[in-house]
């Protein structure tokens, strides 16, 4: 994979302003698939700043983190030719296709990744019994017998969760299942007093049984789909901690 040059993209930037370890969580994800061995496509651990500022000071590494990410939505054959990958908007729409999310091309960036993460809930609580719902309204305080019916029960969970209050749980939830990284999930309710103090073990267990079967065939996908949920459980971070 080429290491040419890093695509300047506006949905990327803040990850200058990112943590070293979210940052941290977001490299290893490029550079190490599931057995914990370096993935074959990948060529960030090659780089020359990407090696002198592992692990300690990934601030100064977040272009070449972005840029390997940039690589990994795009064709191969085509970034070897031109030397960059594709913007985040692209992978990000390319994912939302993939999962089959109904969204308009025209709507925002952020707008875009909450009808992802609003699809992923959906259909995440598709594999819910009735008994697993009741305990997830039961978590969120809201009361069972105001929902005839199992859908209308799933839509108000889903309606919940894409609350400010209750947002950065879920995407860190997301973020912790797809990238194996249960830290994100538990450093969300460190810092999360603002955002919630709901743990809702529920979701816990089915979004985590359900979204690592659930990723579409492809190597690439294994990188984009996981790294796209993280990029949005970072930027809602990063915009919770400046409130």
């Amino acid at each position: 994979m080429p290491t040419k040059q890093f695509l300047q993209d506006p949905d990327l930037d803040f990850l200058a302003k990112c943590s070293n370890e979210d940052l941290k969580v977001f490299a290893d994800l490029l550079v190490y698939g599931e057995d914990d061995k370096p993935r074959m496509s990948e060529a960030l651990s090659k780089d020359r700043v990407y090696k002198e500022n592992y692990p300690n000071n990934l601030q100064a590494a977040w272009k070449e983190i972005a840029h390997e990410f940039q690589l990994f939505g795009g064709n191969t054959f085509a970034n070897l030719i031109r030397g960059y990958g594709v913007p985040y908007r692209e992978i990000l729409m390319d994912v939302c296709d993939k999962k089959n999310v109904n969204y308009k091309k025209t709507s925002s960036t952020e707008r875009i990744e909450m009808y992802l993460i609003q699809k992923l809930m959906d259909d995440a609580l598709d594999y819910m019994s009735d008994e697993q719902l009741q305990e997830v309204l039961a978590d969120l305080k809201m009361d069972a017998t105001q929902y005839a019916t199992k859908e209308a029960a799933k839509d108000a969970i889903v309606m919940a969760c894409m609350s400010p209050a209750l947002l950065g749980r879920i995407t860190a939830i997301l973020a912790a299942t797809l990238t194996l990284n249960p830290k994100l999930a538990i450093d969300a309710v460190v810092f999360g007093v603002r955002m919630m103090n709901l743990l809702v073990p529920a979701l816990n267990v089915v979004l985590g049984l359900w979204l690592l079967t659930d990723i579409p065939g492809g190597p690439a996908y294994h990188v984009t789909i996981p790294g796209v949920v993280l990029i949005i459980h970072m930027r809602n971070k990063l915009r919770a901690t400046n409130l």
